[in-house]
């Protein structure tokens, strides 16, 4: 008799847990934001592993969601918002770098410029 009681008792905590989730729409919001403002930046070129996990992982926030599987959902967007911002910072990250390989090829240009003119007036 225990038993039978036991696993009604736990099956009723386990229903309970899963209808006390609230459904993620922010976090899977949130997500697509991250996605778009990676596009935005052109991730998937700098960073195409990371731009296709975090598209990937709001894909699967959003069956969840429809499935009505939250718990899944808002771990799925969870991760595809970090994989957005990973994929954003690393865009961001080469696009200062080229900015900053372009800024020392004219420091050097300059500086080759001003010694031949400092070489002509001597």
């Amino acid at each position: 008799m225990t038993r039978p009681l036991a696993a009604l008792l736990w099956a009723s905590l386990w229903l309970g847990a899963c209808a006390s989730v609230p459904e993620p729409k922010g976090e899977v919001a949130n997500a697509d934001l991250a996605l778009r403002k990676a596009e935005a930046v052109n991730a998937a070129e700098v960073a195409p592993l990371d731009a296709r996990l975090a598209r990937e992982k709001l894909e699967s926030a959003r069956l969840a969601l429809q499935k009505e599987r939250y718990l899944e959902a808002r771990r799925d967007a969870e991760q595809a918002e970090v994989d957005a911002l990973v994929a954003e910072a690393r865009a961001r990250s080469a696009r200062l770098q080229a900015a900053e390989q372009e800024i020392r090829r004219d420091l050097e240009a300059l500086r080759g410029e001003a010694e031949r003119a400092a070489g002509t007036i001597r």
